[in-house]
Formats: C-alpha cells, sequence, structure tokens
C-alpha cells in the first residue's frame, strides 16, 4: 500500500514537473502577440499608475474583460519588483493555470472513475496541444478554463459531499464561479453548471436534489459580494454611458438559431485534444457503455457547450478550453475499460515518434538531448503496449509527447515569423529614436510599439485618419506603417526614413514637426 502511494505521488510530480516543461518553455522568449500585449501593458499601465480599478491600455480604456487577469500579472510583477511586466510574468498565469488543469482532471478523474484513470486524464492534459499553444499564451483563457473546471469539480465534490459538507462545497463552488467572471465573464462556468445540473436532473438525483444543494440564495449572495462592487466603482468612475456600450455590459451576446448547422466547433474542438483526439472512437464506445454514468456526464458537458457557442456570435477554438480536462477524463477511461483503444495507442505512438524524428530533422543538435529521452520513453511505451498494458502504454506516450513538447517550445519555428520579424523591428527603432518621440502607426496593431517602445502609440486603420491627425499642431514624430503601403504614404507626405534599408515588411519615417499631408491626387 505504502509503495502504491509512493508510486501514484511520484505521477503527480510528473505531471507538474510535464506541465511546466510543456507550457512553460520559452515563455520569456517567445515574443508576445498582440493580444498578449493587451494584457502586459493593462497591468503595467495599473502598476504605473496605481490605479486598479480602470483598466488602461495606451491611453483608452479597456472594457473588453473583467479585470482578474490583469490583477495576477501586475500582482506578480510587483512581488518581483519590476515596474515593467515582461512576457514571462504575463505569461505565468496560464502555465500555473495548465497545471492546475491537469491536476483538478486527476481529482476528477479520481472521483467518478478511479486513481488509474485520474492519473492518465492528468498526463493527457499536459501532453496535449491545447496546454502547449495556450499555456504559452498570456490571454486570459487558459485562467478561465482553470476556474470554470474548477466549477465543475466544486459541482462533483457538491454531489458526492455528506449533507455536513454540502454547504461548504457549495460555498466553493459561488466563489470559483465568481472568479472566473472576475477573469472573462459568467459564460463558461454558467455553461459547465447548466450542463451538469440538466444531467443529473434527467438521469441522477433529480431537479429538486440539486437545487436544494447548490444553496442558490447564499450563491447570489456571494456572486454579489464578490462582483458587483468592482463594477459598480467602475461605472462610477467612467460613467453608465461608456460602461453600458462595453463588452463588460453583454455587448456580444446574442444568439442565432441560423447558426446552429455551422461545423466550427465541431471540427476544431477536437483540435484542441490532440494527439488524444485519436483516441475518439474507443472514447465514443466509452460513453455509449456509460451514459448514464460519469462518462455520459462528462460527454453531455461537452456537446451543450458545442451547441451552445455555435449558437454565439464569436467563433473561437480557445471558448472551448474549459472543457479540456472532461474529454482526457473520459479519453483515459476508454484506454482503461475499451479493448479498441489499443489499436488507437498503436497509431499514437507511430506518430508521436514522427513528430520526435521532425523535432530532431527542425532543431538539429540543439534538439537531440530531448528527442533522445523522449524516444527512450517512447520505445518504453511501445514495449508495454505490446504487452497488452494498455494504461502503462498510454501514460508514457503522453510522457514522450510531452518531453517533445518542451522542446517545441524552444523553436521560433513554430511561431509566427512575424513575431519575430516585428520584434526585432522595434528593438531597432528603439535603439533610433529618443525616449520621448511620438510614434504613430499606420495599418498595424499599436500595442506592439506602445509596449516594447514604452510609450503611447497612436493608432489608424485609414490614412485618412493619420492625414487628420498630422494636420493639427504636432511634435517631431514617427510614423511607422507596413512596407507594401508605403507608395500611398509618399502620394501624400515627404518621407525620411528612420532606419537603414533593410529587408522588413514594416517601416517607419519621420514626419517633420507641423507638417500635414499633401491634398490627395483626384487625377483631374
Amino acid at each position: 500500500m505504502q509503495s502504491q502511494s509512493l508510486r501514484q505521488l511520484a505521477i503527480l510530480c510528473l505531471i507538474v514537473v510535464l506541465g511546466l516543461a510543456a507550457a512553460g518553455r520559452g515563455m520569456s522568449d517567445i515574443p508576445l502577440d498582440s493580444h498578449e500585449i493587451y494584457v502586459a501593458q493593462t497591468a503595467e499601465n495599473m502598476l504605473a499608475s496605481g490605479d486598479w480599478l480602470v483598466p488602461r491600455l495606451n491611453g483608452e480604456y479597456r472594457l473588453t474583460k473583467p479585470p482578474l487577469s490583469y490583477w495576477l500579472v501586475a500582482g506578480a510583477s510587483a512581488v518581483v519588483g519590476h515596474s515593467e511586466v515582461s512576457p514571462a510574468i504575463a505569461r505565468l498565469p496560464s502555465v500555473l493555470a495548465s497545471v492546475g488543469i491537469a491536476l483538478l482532471a486527476v481529482w476528477l478523474g479520481t472521483r467518478l472513475f478511479d486513481r488509474r484513470v485520474g492519473l492518465l486524464a492528468g498526463l493527457l492534459c499536459v501532453a496535449s496541444f491545447s496546454v502547449f499553444k495556450y499555456g504559452h499564451n498570456a490571454r486570459p483563457d487558459m485562467l478561465y478554463a482553470f476556474w470554470t473546471t474548477a466549477v465543475f469539480a466544486a459541482w462533483v465534490g457538491l454531489c458526492q459531499a455528506t449533507p455536513a459538507r454540502e454547504r461548504r462545497w457549495a460555498f466553493g463552488l459561488w466563489t470559483l464561479f465568481a472568479l472566473a467572471t472576475l477573469t472573462k465573464g459568467p459564460q463558461a462556468p454558467a455553461i459547465m453548471l447548466a450542463g451538469a445540473i440538466v444531467y443529473e436532473g434527467c438521469f441522477g438525483s433529480g431537479w429538486r436534489a440539486q437545487w436544494q444543494r447548490l444553496h442558490p440564495i447564499a450563491g447570489v449572495v456571494i456572486l454579489t459580494v464578490l462582483i458587483v462592487p468592482w463594477y459598480l466603482l467602475l461605472r462610477a468612475a467612467i460613467g453608465a454611458d461608456t460602461l453600458g456600450n462595453s463588452q463588460l455590459s453583454g455587448s456580444l451576446l446574442s444568439v442565432s438559431p441560423g447558426r446552429l448547422l455551422s461545423p466550427f466547433y465541431w471540427v476544431r474542438t477536437p483540435m484542441l485534444w490532440l494527439p488524444w483526439a485519436l483516441l475518439l472512437p474507443a472514447g465514443a464506445i466509452q460513453v455509449w457503455r456509460d451514459r448514464r454514468g460519469p462518462s455520459g456526464l462528462l460527454a453531455f458537458g461537452v456537446l451543450v457547450a458545442v451547441v451552445v457557442f455555435t449558437l454565439g456570435p464569436q467563433y473561437r477554438e480557445i471558448y472551448m478550453l474549459p472543457w479540456l480536462a472532461p474529454a482526457m477524463i473520459v479519453f483515459a477511461a476508454a484506454v482503461v475499460h475499451v479493448p479498441i483503444a489499443r489499436a488507437c495507442l498503436v497509431v499514437l505512438c507511430a506518430l508521436v515518434a514522427i513528430a520526435l524524428g521532425w523535432l530532431l530533422y527542425k532543431g538539429g543538435l540543439a534538439a537531440l538531448a530531448s528527442v533522445v529521452v523522449a524516444a527512450g520513453v517512447l520505445g518504453a511505451a511501445a514495449f508495454s503496449l505490446r504487452r497488452g498494458r494498455l494504461l502503462g502504454s498510454a501514460g508514457l506516450i503522453a510522457a514522450a509527447f510531452a518531453i517533445g513538447l518542451f522542446q517545441a517550445g524552444a523553436m521560433p519555428s513554430l511561431w509566427s515569423s512575424s513575431r519575430y520579424a516585428q520584434l526585432a523591428f522595434s528593438n531597432r527603432l528603439a535603439a533610433t529614436i529618443e525616449a520621448d518621440t511620438p510614434v504613430v502607426v499606420w495599418d498595424i496593431d499599436p500595442a506592439h510599439y506602445s509596449y516594447y517602445l514604452d510609450r503611447p502609440a497612436r493608432g489608424y486603420e485609414v490614412l485618412a485618419a493619420v492625414c487628420e491627425w498630422l494636420d493639427r499642431p504636432h511634435p517631431r514624430s514617427v510614423l511607422v506603417y507596413p512596407q507594401q503601403r508605403r507608395d500611398e504614404l509618399t502620394a501624400r507626405l515627404r518621407l525620411t526614413p528612420v532606419l537603414g534599408a533593410r529587408d522588413s515588411e514594416f517601416q517607419a519615417s519621420w514626419v517633420p514637426a507641423n507638417q500635414g499631408c499633401h491634398p490627395p491626387d483626384t487625377g483631374a
């Protein structure tokens, strides 16, 4: 018994280490994309201004997301003594949330099935495409997925709790619901909870029992105490009209039944589960056999989310991140209980071997050590699979793939080349212009230049808006624009390059003080 406990503890530690490796490698080296910069710079503005109530970005209100992710990033930066938010600090909540989701999968799998399923589900989570892609991303979505998964875990604990402990679980559930709402809104936890309640009401303990367990009146009080004060203070600070017209007041919430047949989420959601989406045939059999049990509960929740988001106004695969853990638990249960999972694991083993070969080809000697270790683990998985030990084989395949993801985090070629090009251009520009030189950006997201040049950057989408600003009194400024649109500018402005000629998709030119645009050529 003691040796079994030590083995389980070792696997838990392995899940944490692999999660940190898969999501954290390169977190300080990979340049931030635009959405990540929105988080980092909003948090940085909070630190600089001391105003943690009103999110601001580049001198304007940032009213697209609630503030919790900004608070956590700003707080982490303050703890380490930095007034500027680095890429690593901006991504830290997402990295930790990735590991947290895997640990919640362990707990949920153990509660709903057994320890074997739970531990394997945790390994599948950390060795997934979702953790690699969005664990490296400073956007609040991975943190949101963690809180939402935690809401579901609290609901499971509530359903399994003794009457004496129900109140604690219910209060914890509503507290987690509030934290999710303060991260990105109530949509995902509400959908997650609604799916669970409907399933349990139809096939479990019934509707009345669900209502009593949830302590809804206490839940309303908890949500009101934790969420409403910030909203009211923000409303008082910026005005009711400004807040009412923002995403924080639900301006994007709408439902269109005509979208129901869209295949987007049916196709993109399994892509988040790669490579484990190859276990879908075994998972479907597991759900059918256990359709009135935990597998049915988990699958029903995923289906509810897919349908609800399909009816919504925006299509983003990232919305389905909170359902990563439920999917991995079903796949883990299928490995344990469905014999056809062996064929799926054979295919997975071969594909992971191909992926490791590709990493070695792209990474060269720098990738050799990681690939050799992963290949050794994969060899052990193949041996275990040959002997019919599906559970051990699946765990080893997951470990090998996670090691591969660790190596992939250090390979710039796997990330958008424009990130690195824009960072290099910004660094050259920062070394050339004075610290107080105004920067105007045309037809490019100004967030990059505001963040990397450490100053406000005015952004305009159309040339007429740029000219309107230039026609007003202004000091000598720098105009940044796409290289391919330079000819449009030369017809309206006298351009003096800031940087020497170099192969780049971006350009920067001096605009003398108070110089405006020439009238447009009408061709007359």
